[in-house]
C-alpha cells in the first residue's frame, strides 16, 4: 500500500459550482492544506552525510601521519607559530594507528546515510503528491465562475494565490529533498570508491615501499594517497 493512500487527500471541487459566501472564499482549500500536512508529516533531519564526510577527513589526516611537510603547509603560517601543525601531527598519528577503527565507524555512517536516503525519497513522493493535489485546487478554483460580490471574488483571488504560493513552497522543498537524495548517492559512491578501491591499493604500495624502500613504490603509494584526498575533498564539497 503506498504511502500516499495513507492520508486522503480531498479532490478538487467541482469547477461549475460558484462560491458567493464569504467565509467559504476565505477559507478555499482549507481540506486539502490540512491534508497535505498531515501527509507530509514532520521535517526530517538527516546528518549522516555530513557525519560520513567528518570521518572521511580523519581517514584524510590519518594518511598524512607520514607526510609532515603537507601537515605543515595545511597548518599555514599562523598555524605553525601557533603549533598547531604539531598538534595535527599528533592527531594524525593517532588516526593512523585507528583507521581501521575510523573505518568501522565510516561504514556505519554509510548505512545512515542509506536510509536517510530512504526517507528522503519518500518524503519527497509525499510533498510531490501534496503538491499535485493543491495545485489542482487552486486550478479548480480558477475555472469557477466568478463570484458575484467583488468582495467574495477578491477573497478568493487572494485564496487562490495563498494556494498557490503554498505549492511554490512544497515544490522547492521536494527538488531539495531530490537534491538531498542526489548528494547523499554521489558520497555513498565515493565513499566506498575510496574503502574498496583506493585504500587497498594505497595501503599495498606502502607497504610494499616499507619493505623495499623503493622510490618508484614510494611515488605509487603517494599517487593513491593523492587520490584518496582528492575524493574527500570533493565529499566535503557537496556538502558546502
Amino acid at each position: 500500500m503506498p504511502e500516499s493512500a495513507l492520508v486522503a487527500l480531498p479532490p478538487p471541487p467541482d469547477r461549475s459550482r460558484q462560491v458567493d459566501d464569504p467565509l467559504e472564499a476565505a477559507g478555499f482549500g482549507n481540506e486539502v492544506l490540512a491534508a497535505a500536512e498531515r501527509l507530509i508529516g514532520p521535517p526530517q533531519r538527516a546528518t549522516a552525510a555530513q557525519r560520513l564526510v567528518d570521518e572521511m577527513a580523519n581517514i584524510q589526516l590519518a594518511l598524512q601521519a607520514t607526510d609532515v611537510a603537507a601537515l605543515r603547509r595545511s597548518a599555514g603560517l599562523i598555524g605553525r607559530l601557533l603549533g598547531r601543525d604539531v598538534e595535527a601531527q599528533e592527531r594524525a598519528e593517532q588516526l593512523a594507528e585507528q583507521l581501521d577503527i575510523c573505518l568501522l565507524r565510516a561504514d556505519a555512517e554509510l548505512r545512515g546515510l542509506q536510509r536517510d536516503m530512504v526517507a528522503q525519497q519518500r518524503q519527497a513522493a509525499r510533498v510531490d503528491v501534496a503538491v499535485t493535489a493543491i495545485e489542482q485546487w487552486a486550478d479548480a478554483g480558477e475555472a469557477m465562475p466568478a463570484p458575484t460580490q467583488e468582495a467574495v471574488q477578491l477573497a478568493l483571488q487572494r485564496r487562490l494565490q495563498h494556494l498557490r504560493g503554498v505549492a511554490r513552497l512544497r515544490q522547492i522543498e521536494a527538488d531539495q529533498l531530490h537534491l538531498l537524495h542526489a548528494q547523499g548517492l554521489e558520497l555513498s559512491e565515493r565513499y566506498q570508491r575510496i574503502r574498496d578501491v583506493l585504500l587497498p591499493v594505497w595501503r599495498q604500495q606502502a607497504l610494499a615501499f616499507r619493505a623495499a624502500q623503493m622510490p618508484a613504490r614510494l611515488q605509487q603509494a603517494a599517487d593513491s594517497q593523492a587520490r584518496i584526498l582528492d575524493e574527500v575533498v570533493a565529499m566535503q564539497a557537496r556538502l558546502r
